[in-house]
């Protein structure tokens, strides 16, 4: 998910009498707007009044104020505008006020005048903020007009008038004297400078390690997951969609529950789609029904018509069965859930679709009708102390002494067995390192409000913000609060966020200087391991790029912002409110907000969320100070040009807009350090302007012309994904040389374009330590390029050492840079890569050495088509032995002893394809006078082969002992497999087009779960199949050789799936086998004689899914076993007949001479998708058919002559009946014309139709 928006809290508005002259420059009191309709009357929040104290607000406040103020005073421009010195003192008297401040802390509680005092000095700091933005934006004016000059611009510059100057020293000294007013004030009142016990916007070195616990992991929940699996898959409901509700407080761990039961492999099998819905207390159909075509893929209709959203999940679920988890449920009014509910009534699905409720409320289980109810009880002691012990005494945290264990068990009992609340304590706890410090924690007045487990889980809450190590981390925490309950917010933009915000800075600690972003990395993790933050998705590197919040903690950072959030929806008017300086705005299609002249003028930020842009040109023209601003709506497809007067704008987020093009007027923001689009098809021409740019984040789509000219002036820029190289001005590859800070991920394109050595080394890509992937692509070479060119090219693109992922894509060189094959004092210079990606690499005939690389996990090699061997230099075996013989030779003879050597050491991923010319893979062979013993891909997870028709034989897989999944296809000379016995820990075998692969041995793989092998039509011995006892999944096609394969397995009940396509010699061991496999839930067999599964058939009583057909086309009837009905046992001619009583799918294949369908069809009364294919002969389908009431999707296709449905009685008994298509049967398409064929009127009321 893309990152959303954000804020930072300032407390209640003051207008100082210093500033009523300049009212017209002020900005609102600042405030926070929630990203979601937040009503304190319903709010499911249980946390009690805990205001951000006054001063805590305050202090965070004047701390934005000094960071502003000091680089400012430090710039040349200050000096020549004659308020250097005035900037100076400012700054001195912003920090005696930090030092007021922390002693009005201590006496805001009991002294009114300290609360007001406070308040007034809140709306000084505010005031002063905007002057100093308009100073530091005319600095950057300044900057931005003389850097084609080497001096500061003439002091009486017409584009800098004096009048300018005299009023902005004014405003300076100005706020100077409304400081020194407040002084003089607080010590009236008794207010005294005091020590600071705690920098507000300080850096704190903070160790990196987050000791946080998988969320996958919980502890003490293994039988509850059964039960709740139990209710899910259980057949014993009598109502249509039942509902299941697991209710427990808040914290209690329902959602991770139900997560847990999401996963679960039975649930998997038995529910054909899983959807994932979070409710909270925003409950509107509307909202839930997108959100669930949303989980199952779809993008965001942007529409609130509940037809046309229950006809798009028609089309998504029709005739499957599902599981709809509502989490977090607060909707306790019967109505609105029958409204809901009658729309998945009509959604339809398949029978034994279910719903999952999570919900802290039994009145809310019991208005949604709830049949099964699962109470979440609390952890038990060993399984709270469990939990706390992994936190707590984690690797770097506090060593586990007895003395931290009899005061963590303390502590413990107060957490109530809520895990959430021992997450936090021991996340907190983590950091303290001694018993003093733990028992601060356990003696801390915040356990006396505890009254009960509820209370006590916000306690641990409370503690733990408390306990936060600055003003500017909690502060960072109170932002958080802008994103809605259960969103999924982005590291990197939340960073960025607090940066516009002004809550980090740039600083000097004790390892050198810092950057913003390594700072607000280092508060994140500070929330993360204090468990305010919850890790979510990782990349490949193992970062984290998403994270949650819990619910209640959610509810924390609400009320420590003091709940001041505005958000607007569709019809909603707008009251202006002198404190609102953070507005959502939610809309929709065709809806505008009633007054928009009640949007305060002076907001900070802005997010607006959906609607179809017709207010927002207005919005943004009456929103000059925003310094965030963030769109969601794909209907808004044009950034008016008053954006360009917002020149506190910092943080700019249209990536999820139809917004192709920037205006001008963007060229003016000269403090943005954010931009973030989808794509865009130009830029204005003087987009270099923006040198304050930080981060351009762009999705790269004209990979033939340069988007971005001139944009090495932009020298601060640290995100640049992509950089096409042409030969325009200002797109040459140097433009990199000044971007000395890029990091993350950069794509180069064009490197066609470059001509030399000297060129390429411009970009100077070895310096820029903060660069983690790198993918260099050509795309074809220039006419006038030789090999020698191109080759220099690629040496001068040497990366920096610690790169960690590199791709080469249609490099058209002979050789290899001598920075991939090169070694330093023996050890290679990109040691610390990851991921190599070497595609099109036309005219290289070898592999590079890679394995000696320390690091390298994934490794992909395709198109290399000019090497034919992979021998000993990809090993990098020679290297090894040479520094073993060195090793050898300077000890003595009798310490002489060779080292083990191990190759790929930590390589678990190897893809190889469309390798043409490769015809031989050898082993990594250690020379005969060697006594080293080797290695190879011992930690190697999934290996992948396609598409190298000329290879013969793998090499020796005697090492690859912890290979999961194999998979090799179209390799049309492979014809055998050596010592597949040894891949012990093999769960995945796919085997695709091998043509010349004559024998398998699949003895001793135990492991193995899914064998796949298709058309390998030489394939006659698949010695040991039946030892496979792990196997769950067995499909064989196209194998017309294949006789040696026995089906007679050990370990019959642990298959699943079978799939037998034209392997007719094994037709008699699957007629006498077939039976024992009661566990099988799906089966596909397609073969000349019908005998090789009728014998079995009626044994299956779990079968779900079953395709038959392509039996001989000299029969005259489908071969259907008698013996095989499915009726109620009261209905049974015989009861004791065994009966497929499971099935839901049926797809059956006829040919010609058929005229009829088998009548024992019209027993299988659990059937919902029924598929007929290619019965020529069959005119009229039968009667009967009305009696498969449960029947949801009915396919026809290829049968030509068929011309009439059942007639329509029968049909309107197929209640369920809300998917037909029909597909290549023209005389019934011709009947079936909408409005005019005459079997038209009995389809006409079924949802979905569709005729090809």
């Amino acid at each position: 998910m893309f990152g959303k928006v954000f804020t930072a809290f300032l407390g209640e508005s003051y207008t100082h009498p210093f500033f009523n002259t300049f009212a017209k420059l002020s900005l609102a009191a600042k405030n926070i707007v929630q990203l979601f309709n937040f009503n304190q009357s319903t709010s499911p929040s249980s946390v009690k009044e805990f205001p951000l104290k006054m001063a805590e607000a305050a202090l965070s406040c004047v701390s934005v104020i000094l960071n502003k103020i000091l680089p400012l005073a430090a710039d040349e421009i200050s000096r020549a505008w004659g308020v250097k010195k005035d900037l100076q003192k400012l700054s001195k008297k912003v920090e005696m006020m930090e030092a007021l401040i922390s002693d009005a802390k201590c006496k805001q509680s009991t002294s009114k005048a300290v609360q007001l005092w406070l308040k007034r000095l809140q709306s000084i700091a505010r005031d002063a903020e905007i002057v100093l933005d308009d100073f530091g934006y005319e600095v950057l004016r300044q900057k931005v007009e003389n850097r084609k000059c080497d001096k500061v611009r003439n002091f009486f510059s017409s584009s800098n008038p004096i009048s300018f100057r005299l009023e902005m020293a004014n405003k300076i000294k100005n706020v100077s004297a409304s400081l020194e007013e407040a002084y003089r004030e607080a010590n009236q009142i008794g207010i005294h400078p005091v020590q600071l016990t705690m920098a507000s916007a300080d850096h704190k070195e903070d160790r990196l390690t987050v000791p946080f616990v998988d969320e996958s992991e919980m502890v003490g929940r293994e039988v509850e997951v059964s039960r709740v699996v139990s209710m899910l898959i259980s057949s014993d409901h009598k109502k249509k969609l039942p509902v299941i509700s697991i209710v427990g407080m808040g914290g209690q761990g329902k959602t991770t529950l139900a997560q847990l039961v999401l996963k679960n492999e039975n649930v998997t099998k038995h529910f054909d789609k899983k959807i994932w819905v979070c409710v909270s207390d925003d409950f509107k159909v509307e909202r839930l029904l997108n959100e669930m075509l949303q989980s199952l893929g779809e993008k965001n209709v942007e529409t609130t018509n509940r037809e046309a959203l229950v006809t798009r999940l028609q089309e998504n679920l029709n005739g499957k069965s599902y599981l709809l988890v509502l989490d977090d449920n607060w909707n306790d009014n019967r109505e609105k859930w029958d409204g809901m509910r009658s729309c998945l009534l009509e959604i339809g699905g398949a029978p034994g679709s279910k719903i999952l409720a999570t919900t802290r409320s039994d009145e809310v289980a019991s208005s949604m009708q709830t049949s099964d109810l699962h109470h979440l009880d609390i952890l038990s002691d060993d399984h709270s102390w469990m939990l706390f012990e992994k936190l707590a005494f984690a690797d770097g945290g506090a060593k586990k002494t007895q003395d931290l264990v009899d005061i963590g068990r303390r502590i413990l009992k107060r957490c109530g067995g809520v895990p959430l609340a021992i997450k936090v304590i021991g996340g907190l706890l983590y950091s303290k390192k001694n018993a003093s410090e733990w028992l601060t924690i356990e003696k801390s007045e915040i356990w006396n409000e505890s009254t009960n487990i509820a209370n006590g889980v916000i306690s641990v809450l409370k503690l733990s913000y408390e306990n936060l190590p600055s003003w500017s981390v909690k502060q960072c925490f109170a932002s958080c609060s802008i994103f809605p309950k259960d969103a999924e917010m982005e590291k990197q933009s939340l960073i960025q966020i607090w940066m516009a915000q002004g809550l980090i800075n740039d600083a000097k600690g004790g390892g050198g200087h810092l950057q913003m972003e390594d700072i607000g990395s280092e508060y994140f993790n500070v929330l993360l391991r204090s468990s305010l933050l919850q890790a979510g998705y990782k990349n490949f590197f193992n970062e984290i790029v998403f994270c949650r919040m819990h619910d209640l903690v959610h509810d924390l950072s609400l009320q420590v912002s003091n709940n001041r959030f505005f958000n607007t929806e569709d019809d909603m008017e707008v009251s202006h409110h002198d404190e609102v300086m953070h507005l959502t705005i939610i809309g929709s299609q065709r809806k505008v907000l009633k007054n928009i002249e009640g949007i305060p003028p002076n907001l900070q930020m802005l997010y607006y969320l959906g609607g179809d842009g017709i207010m927002f040109k207005d919005i943004l023209e009456r929103s000059r100070y925003l310094s965030v601003l963030k769109v969601d709506g794909w209907h808004v497809t044009h950034l008016p040009n008053s954006v360009g007067n917002m020149k506190h704008l910092r943080h700019l987020d249209i990536r999820r807009t139809g917004i192709t093009a920037l205006p001008d007027s963007i060229t003016k923001l000269y403090n943005l350090m954010t931009l973030k689009v989808l794509y865009l098809e130009e830029i204005p021409k003087k987009f270099s302007n923006l040198i304050n740019l930080r981060h351009l984040e762009f999705l790269e789509i004209h990979l033939d012309r340069c988007l971005f000219p001139g944009i090495g002036q932009l020298a601060n820029l640290r995100t640049l994904p992509h950089f096409v190289v042409s030969q325009d001005k200002g797109c040459q590859l140097e433009e990199l040389e000044h971007l000395r800070n890029l990091g993350g991920e950069l794509e180069i394109f064009g490197l066609e374009n470059v001509s030399s050595f000297e060129s390429a080394a411009k970009a100077k890509l070895s310096k820029k330590s903060s660069i983690q992937g790198l993918r260099l692509s050509w795309n074809g070479t220039k006419e006038d390029c030789d090999d020698n060119n191109i080759n220099s090219v690629m040496e001068g693109l040497q990366p920096h050492p610690g790169l960690k992922s590199l791709a080469i894509n249609g490099f058209e060189g002979s050789r290899y840079p001598s920075w991939m094959v090169a070694k330093d004092h023996l050890m290679v210079l990109l040691r610390n890569l990851v991921d190599i990606e070497l595609r099109g690499l036309g005219k290289c005939e070898q592999v590079p050495p890679l394995g000696d690389l320390p690091c390298l996990e994934s490794l992909e090699m395709t198109s290399l088509h000019n090497v034919k061997r992979i021998g000993a230099e990809f090993y990098g075996l020679l290297t090894h032995l040479d520094i073993n013989a060195r090793t050898s030779a300077s000890c003595s003879s009798s310490s002489r002893e060779a080292k083990p050597i191990t190759l790929f050491p930590k390589l678990s991923r190897f893809v190889l394809e469309d390798m043409g010319s490769l015809g031989e893979w050898s082993d990594a062979m250690v020379p005969s006078d060697s006594s080293s013993s080797i290695k190879v891909f011992p930690n190697l997870r999934y290996l992948r082969i396609c598409r190298v028709p000329k290879l013969a034989a793998l090499p020796d897989m005697e090492n690859l002992t912890s290979l999961v999944q194999l998979s090799i296809q179209r390799c049309g000379s492979l014809a055998c497999l050596s010592n597949l016995n040894s891949l012990t820990s093999l769960e995945s075998l796919y085997l695709d087009d091998c043509p010349a692969l004559e024998s398998l041995c699949l003895k001793s793989l135990t492991s193995l779960a899914k064998l796949k092998i298709w058309g390998c039509g030489s394939l006659a011995c698949l010695s040991n199949l039946n030892s496979l006892t792990s196997l769950e999944s067995l499909i064989l096609s196209d194998c017309p050789a294949l006789l040696d394969a026995s089906l007679d397995m050990k370990n019959p009940q642990s298959l699943s799936e079978l799939t037998i396509l034209e392997c007719d010699k094994m037709n008699p061991s699957l007629s006498n086998n077939l039976e024992k496999f009661t566990s099988l839930e799906e089966l596909r067999i397609r073969s000349r004689d019908p005998g090789c599964w009728a014998k079995g058939l009626h044994h299956l009583a779990n079968l779900r899914s079953l395709v038959l057909g392509g039996f001989s086309d000299d029969l005259d009837h489908f071969p259907w076993p008698d013996s095989i009905i499915n009726v109620a046992s009261d209905d049974a001619k015989d009861s004791t007949m065994q009966r497929l009583i499971s099935l839901e799918r049926l797809e059956l294949c006829g040919w010609p001479k058929i005229t009829s369908l088998p009548d024992q069809i019209q027993h299988l009364s659990t059937l919902r998708t029924l598929e007929i294919w290619k019965f020529e002969g069959l005119e009229v389908l039968p009667e009967w058919m009305g009696s498969l009431r449960n029947l949801g999707q009915l396919g026809i296709a290829d049968c030509s002559n068929l011309r009439q449905l059942p007639s329509a009685e029968a049909i309107r008994h197929l209640t369920n009946l809300n998917y037909l298509w029909i597909n290549s049967c023209p005389l019934l398409a011709k009947r079936c014309t909408n409005g005019s064929g005459a079997e038209w009127p009995k389809i006409a009321h079924i949802p979905r139709v569709e005729i090809h």
